[in-house]
């Protein structure tokens, strides 16, 4: 599989998992009461580990996209 695809596929998986166990981070409601997406969010929500502890904790380490990712690779590159 191309790495390119192989990070691709891991980020979908990551947003779908993401918005299911903490919620909003994508998808939020706009001023009209509708969801919308909101791709601003998600990308900083992606970025926060690298400038914020706080997603560094052991319990939160299954919603760190830093960690996942780089779990990810190691794994595609050894396994």
């Amino acid at each position: 599989m191309n790495l390119l695809l192989y990070i691709i596929f891991i980020t979908t998986i990551f947003t779908i998992y993401v918005e299911y166990s903490v919620g909003g981070i994508l998808f939020r409601p706009n001023s009209l009461g509708k969801l919308s997406t909101n791709l601003y969010s998600w990308i900083s929500y992606l970025l926060n580990p690298l400038y914020n502890k706080f997603l560094w904790q052991p319990q939160l380490l299954d919603v760190n996209y830093i960690f996942v990712l780089g779990c990810s690779l190691l794994l595609y590159k050894y396994v």
